[in-house]
């Protein structure tokens, strides 16, 4: 007996398919209905509120730092699962750091409003991260086309690691000290180093050729 051949994969198949491979490798696409982008949204806009409400309350200092902790590690799960997924996309690459951005000053305030952080972190996050984005809005071409820089990861991960310690060490059942200055020298780090990261990616921006769309000139042979 004939043996069946075997089925052409319909047009859904294809697309959810990844290429033999390791799909971290695919290139973005235009695809905005993603795992990862869902992930960035929750995390814009549940953690987000939930996190700045868990603030307001007195006495839910713990409860407020599992919230950011979630919120910090979510920014490490949507690009965990766009490379292990093969989703990365255009949307995702100007969603994920404008969620970041937004969330950290938005928290950042309510931190600052009542008397977790210093003003002067907050102020000088969002100053940087208003320039950057005013750079990067007519610069678009070169923020798709850039990476993030061992700095800007660095910066991250400090913010992320120092802000929920530093608001843990206000709870009633946890010895302020000395967790409270390391966690403040700590975000006087982290703040240091959004400066320089942000220096960075302006240069980028600033510096960076963008490729001529145009094709090359036609030369008569001579």
């Amino acid at each position: 007996m004939p043996h069946d051949a075997p089925s052409t994969p319909g047009l859904g198949e294809a697309a959810s398919t990844p290429p033999q491979g390791d799909p971290s490798l695919l290139p973005p696409t235009n695809r905005w209905l993603t795992i990862p982008n869902a992930v960035t949204l929750l995390r814009l806009l549940v953690c987000v509120p939930v996190t700045v409400w868990f603030i307001a309350q007195p006495d839910l200092q713990i409860a407020a730092a599992i919230s950011l902790a979630v919120f910090g590690a979510t920014d490490w799960i949507d690009g965990a699962l766009a490379r292990r997924l093969g989703q990365v996309s255009r949307v995702g690459e100007i969603l994920d750091p404008v969620s970041d951005r937004v969330g950290i000053v938005l928290i950042g305030v309510a931190l600052a409003t009542f008397g977790y952080l210093p003003w002067i972190v907050v102020v000088t996050i969002a100053v940087c991260d208003l320039a950057l984005g005013t750079i990067g809005l007519t610069r678009m071409s070169r923020v798709l086309g850039g990476h993030v820089n061992f700095v800007g990861k660095l910066r991250t991960a400090v913010l992320m690691a120092a802000m929920p310690l530093h608001l843990l060490s206000f709870a009633p059942l946890v010895p302020d000290e000395p967790l409270r200055m390391i966690t403040f020298w700590a975000l006087m780090a982290g703040t240091v180093l959004h400066v320089v990261a942000a220096g960075v990616y302006a240069a980028r921006y600033l510096t960076a050729s963008t490729p001529d769309p145009r094709p090359p000139a036609q030369h008569p042979a001579s």
